[in-house]
């Protein structure tokens, strides 16, 4: 491999090792290998032409030749102006070839890319939604605000026939199309993995694929809008919605909120929520979440204005919570999401520039589903003041917005504004007129009986994700992939677990054979049995011929076998929604609530001596004392995989895929290492939240695993970071790159993480901050050079003296590397 040595400033010469300029600071795409034509640029002058760089071999002395770098990072991924770096022949005969970069000012740059579309609007649907609206008496207006007559379905608008406007249909979906709420027939869709195993992928584009497919589904069936992407931050495992989101890291919620947004509104418009500190779930209704302004704005706050920013998105949800500040121009009292107009008035549009629409949670304005009568005027009074547009799921406090106008205490003007950021989301995604087609695209599925057919497509996609999702977490010994020459004989053991819901009575879950989906709650999927493959169908298939897999729930199922495959977890009960009987969670244990002996038979198991892995399944963090344990060498966290996650768990463990995610959180069940979850009535929220919070309270390592963790068959080595500006605009962008290699037989893919820290900060910022990811496939011994564009402005903290969002002046370090505590590839910049 090729030494690290990227931090130079100017030109100079050492033996066998020449260093030049960079020539951009361009802004490419993820870059892989260089083009064997050399159509970047030749080895000496890196005067590339399209940014993708050449082959050049260091062979000369012993190095390794024909290495594939890419050396071009123009103006945008496919005009490059020229290779930033170059790699020069050593003439000493022992040396490998060294990147070197020349670094220079790098100015303000534009970035773009298929996940960050930005908003728009045709000048068509916006001069129809103003033409509609003064067509429209106040009372018309005020309709578009709120939903339906308590009673009546919970899930649309009621429409206007008199001016020929339909009201919004609305579905949720954060794993996929939830037809089950209004079930007609079997009301199946793709049940694709929880968010939190998407964020475990790292992989952008896929996410902006489901989102793709999600949207698609959604029209197909008839509905208008999906109440996804759910980006709440993910503060302590306890939390029963965890698996909702994805992950504990603000940025990464950003990127894929984002990703996920740009997808689904190829169809339809999409609603981020829930905003903000929604995060947990036992008295949800009340709960005071208080923190500072600096606290609420970047670690609450800022990933939505990224999918406001970046996604287009169309709408925000106002959570359940109330918001209590310590500081700022909204010191003062608990106040719930709907009523803050600091929440979506200051922040939302103000400071992030929305230009859609706030809906309320259903029910989440004060007095929930049944509000006094004496105070629903000033509910809506106040609502409206904050800025929220639209009560849902219905016309409780709303119903009072015309006598509120008439009496002065609020304007027709006010009304107009909210009727009028509606109105252009329904006409920017041609779903406003009650005649004719809507939606911006046509669906490739079909929906008839009430289900989603056609589907293939996305049912594979869907075990991609769930491929890409899982998480080796240990591998001794080689125990995995297993061996087809030396096993013939493989049990699947999983106990058979009861669980009660309050919304659905008691079932249970067979670990062993059951499809896992995720909890009962808003975000559930049915998933059409014929087409889902669970643990034991998938490890059976992936088997062949020639090999038994045998079942059972003890460990005597497993005496005559060569390998033992248990899967544990958690059942709908232990995490979910608090109205259907789950809530959050209060312990790490596996077993769960109900105390099952799932932990007993992972220590019968693997009392046989047995080759074997624990695959578990589950929401986020489970106390896993086999991670030390010899007689229990490998482990994967499954997550809850979707509908295809058997075949894509039979595929890896026999190593016909191979392990890629990492974990989107921190590993660690002790609860003495967490911030307090729930606080009572008001629970206060920590600036430091995730690895950062670990960071700050230096938690000993050997009691985490850290945030981006994951094991493969295959093994990387990082090597020569180039950081190419030596400074830059607070408006620019900095093209990092790095060079991983696959130093193994096995093909595989990696994820890269870059980091930033501010040595010179003189106000409270983080050790650390994630700023970017690129994931990378690698061929057998192939070594490829990624870029992460680092967008300078994504630096940004929150200056409460100021109110205003500041990018700091001074030096900035640069940190790349596998996950959040192995960061040994470094470097710095300054920000003018």
């Amino acid at each position: 491999m090729r030494p690290f040595f990227a931090r130079y400033s100017s030109a100079f010469v050492l033996a066998g090792t020449v260093a030049l300029a960079a020539a951009s600071c361009g802004h490419p795409a993820v870059m892989g290998g260089g083009n064997p034509t050399g159509s970047g640029g030749d080895s000496t002058s890196g005067n590339g032409g399209n940014g993708q760089g050449g082959t050049v071999s260091s062979g000369s002395g012993g190095g390794n030749g024909g290495d594939t770098v890419n050396t071009g990072s123009g103006g945008s991924s496919s005009t490059g102006s020229g290779g930033s770096e170059v790699i020069i022949t050593p003439t000493d005969g022992g040396t490998d070839a060294t990147v070197m970069v020349m670094k220079m000012s790098c100015p303000d740059m534009a970035y773009n890319d298929k996940y960050t579309p930005g908003y728009s609007i045709t000048a068509d649907a916006k001069s129809s939604a103003a033409t509609t609206l003064a067509s429209m008496q106040i009372g018309e207006k005020a309709d578009q605000m709120r939903g339906t007559q308590p009673g009546q379905t919970i899930f649309n608008q009621a429409d206007n026939t008199t001016r020929g406007i339909k009201g919004f249909k609305f579905r949720d979906g954060p794993r996929g199309l939830c037809l089950d709420a209004e079930k007609v027939g079997n009301g199946y869709s793709t049940a694709f993995p929880v968010a939190l195993a998407r964020g475990a992928t790292f992989d952008l584009d896929l996410e902006y694929q489901v989102g793709d497919a999600v949207g698609d589904e959604t029209l197909a069936s008839g509905h208008t809008m999906l109440l996804s992407p759910t980006v709440n931050i993910l503060r302590h495992p306890f939390w029963g919605r965890a698996q909702e989101v994805y992950g504990e890291d603000d940025y990464s919620l950003g990127r894929f909120g984002s990703a996920f947004t740009a997808g689904l509104q190829q169809y339809v418009a999409a609603c981020a929520k829930h905003y903000a500190a929604n995060n947990i779930e036992n008295g949800r209704e009340s709960d005071t979440a208080a923190m500072d302004d600096q606290t609420l704005h970047e670690i609450y706050a800022n990933h939505f204005g990224m999918i406001v920013k970046d996604g287009g998105v169309a709408c925000i949800m106002a959570s359940y919570n109330l918001l209590q500040l310590s500081d700022g121009p909204a010191k003062g009292n608990a106040v719930h999401a709907t009523q803050s107009g600091h929440l979506l008035t200051d922040i939302l549009r103000t400071e992030f520039g929305f230009q859609g629409f706030v809906l309320s949670d259903w029910w989440a304005m004060p007095g929930g589903s049944n509000p006094a009568q004496g105070d629903r005027p000033n509910n809506a009074r106040d609502a409206v003041n904050a800025g929220l547009d639209m009560e849902l799921p219905n016309d409780l406090n709303y119903s009072a917005l015309e006598s509120l106008v008439s009496g002065g205490t609020l304007k027709e003007s006010q009304i107009n504004v909210s009727a009028t950021k509606i109105l252009e989301q329904k006409f920017r995604f041609n779903v406003a007129k009650t005649s004719g087609t809507v939606g911006l695209k046509k669906p490739t599925t079909s929906y008839n009986n009430g289900s989603i057919g056609n589907d293939q497509a996305h049912l594979d996609l869907a075990e991609k994700v769930a491929t890409e999702a899982m998480v080796l977490l240990k591998n001794d010994k080689n125990t995995l992939p297993i061996n087809r020459t030396t096993v013939k004989t493989v049990a699947v053991l999983g106990m058979t677990v009861p669980f009660t819901l309050g919304t659905e009575g008691s079932s249970q879950v067979n670990f062993a054979s059951d499809v896992r989906t995720g909890d009962r709650g808003s975000s559930r999927v049915n998933n059409d049995p014929a087409k889902s493959v669970g643990p034991l169908a998938g490890i059976t298939t992936a088997a062949g011929a020639g090999i038994k897999v045998v079942s059972g729930n003890s460990a005597a199922a497993a005496s005559g076998a060569d390998f033992i495959v248990v899967v544990a977890g958690l059942t709908p009960q232990d995490e979910g929604e608090e109205y259907t009987g789950a809530g959050d969670r209060g312990t790490f244990n596996l077993d769960g609530k109900a105390g099952t002996p799932q932990n007993a038979l992972i220590t019968a198991a693997a009392a046989l001596g047995k080759p074997m892995v624990v695959v578990i399944e589950a929401g986020g963090v489970v106390d896993l004392p086999y991670l030390t344990a010899a007689n229990v060498p490998a482990i994967v966290m499954a997550w809850y995989p979707g509908q295809r996650g058997g075949l894509a768990l039979g595929k890896l463990l026999f190593g016909d895929a191979n392990f890629s995610g990492k974990l989107p959180v921190t590993w660690d069940s002790k609860n003495a290492d967490w911030p307090t979850f729930n606080g009572g009535n008001s629970t206060t929220m920590d600036y430091y939240l995730g690895y950062q919070y670990f960071d700050n309270k230096n938690v000993p390592a050997a009691n985490y695993l850290p945030f981006g963790y994951g094991m493969s068959y295959s093994k990387f080595s990082y090597a020569n970071l180039g950081v190419p500006c030596s400074d830059v605009t607070k408006n620019g962008v900095v093209n990092v790159t790095a060079e991983i290699t696959n130093t193994t037989a096995t093909a595989g893919d990696e994820v890269a993480f870059l980091f930033v820290s501010y040595p010179s900060t003189k106000v409270r910022r983080h050790a650390k901050e994630l700023k970017g990811f690129a994931r990378v496939s690698l061929a057998a011994n192939q070594t490829k050079r990624i870029t992460i564009p680092l967008r300078v402005s994504d630096l940004k903290y929150y200056d409460t003296t100021m109110k205003a969002w500041v990018v700091e002046t001074g030096p900035v370090q640069v940190m790349v590397g596998p996950d959040s505590r192995t960061l040994d590839l470094k470097d710095t910049f300054m920000v003018k």
